[in-house]
């Protein structure tokens, strides 16, 4: 099998492009644009309504915990 040069690859690509345009130019052609079409789907763009809830959190108290550091065992109060 042959190697294909850049000019064929490109060559290729256009052509399925140009080919491309045609097509949806025919297609858009081939559909009717009316007023009421619009009317019938109603307004595409609706406003969002934002709520902001705020998250139940419990309050934060202090706790005797023992944790590692550097190898060895420190104790002593964290936040939790």
């Amino acid at each position: 099998m042959e190697t294909m040069s850049r000019r064929v690859m490109i060559a290729g690509v256009l052509c399925g492009a140009v080919g491309g345009v045609v097509l949806a130019a025919e297609g858009v052609a081939a559909m009717p644009i009316d007023a009421t079409v619009g009317a019938a789907a109603g307004d595409p763009i609706t406003k969002a309504q934002v709520v902001v809830v705020n998250p139940h959190r419990r309050p934060r108290r202090r706790r005797w915990v023992c944790w590692w550091r550097r190898g060895r065992r420190v104790c002593g109060w964290r936040w939790v």
